[in-house]
């Protein structure tokens, strides 16, 4: 029994620890965050992030990408209030007046998106860092050969 017990608690330092990846889910205003099956915050999401340089140059890229998103959304909602605001005495809309509106809108879009394929690639890259085989053990064992004979020791 002791035999046994022994050899269960030496083999349990020769596994790797599991991994905890994260998912990204879309949500209504912003995105939701999961490492494993909880829940966790966007600043802890960001903290995980800058752990790696190749995950944080995705995730600053993703970020730049968001607030210009924001900005385009933003310039497109100032366009179609003073579109609607500054009607021709006839009630025609000039072409140069609604362009502001639709490159706003456009732009909005475009960038969104990469944001999107940028926060994938961060989170991806970060899930990716658990997938290489890591055997980590915290036994060693020397061999030891001298004049009273063969050992070997272990060392925890």
């Amino acid at each position: 029994m002791k035999k046994m017990f022994l050899i269960v608690f030496m083999s349990g330092f020769f596994f790797s620890l599991s991994a905890q990846e994260l998912t990204l889910f879309s949500g209504f205003f912003d995105y939701q965050y999961y490492q494993d099956d909880t829940r966790i915050e966007k600043s802890e999401v960001h903290f995980l992030m800058q752990q790696n340089e190749e995950t944080h140059f995705y995730w600053k890229r993703s970020r730049t990408y968001s607030a210009i998103s924001y900005s385009s959304l933003g310039i497109s909602i100032i366009s179609f209030v003073n579109i609607n605001k500054n009607l021709e005495p006839d009630g025609t809309i000039n072409d140069y007046k609604i362009t502001g509106y639709f490159l706003g809108l456009i732009s909005a879009i475009i960038f969104s998106i990469k944001e999107h394929n940028y926060k994938k690639k961060a989170i991806l890259k970060y899930n990716s860092t658990f997938d290489e085989p890591k055997t980590t053990s915290s036994v060693k064992i020397n061999g030891k050969f001298d004049g009273n004979g063969l050992g070997v020791s272990l060392t925890f």
